[in-house]
């Protein structure tokens, strides 16, 4: 049902942006959202780093941290076209230092688009992982 909700919300997408005359924008988030995704499904904060607008110091603890984190799913909730970008809210199942506990995260999203760089960029914090 989750993957229904999210092949409407792109199909929504593509041809609200593609009315638009911004059907290469739509691509590009499209893209730039299965790159993350892959990113966070293997923990790398290096990776996730340079999706963010402002890149963050991260502490070598949280580095550590985050390569103990099983990414088991990861759903898109809902997706929304604002004034400054994109917002989406992301659930996260997974699972930390080999335990058998599925744990849920929500992840509010918040991504622009930089014309000068012709790419999206997130300006909210990659998740953290409790």
């Amino acid at each position: 049902m989750k993957n229904i909700t999210s092949i409407l919300l792109l199909s929504f997408f593509l041809i609200l942006s593609g009315c638009a005359g911004n059907n290469k924008k739509g691509l590009r988030f499209e893209s730039t959202m299965r790159s993350y995704e892959q990113v966070i499904r293997w923990g790398d904060l290096e990776k996730a780093n340079g999706f963010l607008k402002e890149p963050a110091d991260f502490s070598l603890e949280r580095h550590k941290k985050l390569k103990n984190i099983q990414v088991n799913g990861y759903y898109v909730l809902s997706r929304t076209v604002t004034r400054d970008g994109i917002e989406q809210v992301v659930e996260i199942k997974y699972t930390k230092d080999a335990s058998v506990v599925v744990h849920t995260l929500t992840d509010v999203q918040k991504w622009v688009y930089d014309e000068d760089d012709g790419r999206w960029y997130l300006t909210s914090k990659i998740p953290d992982f409790k």
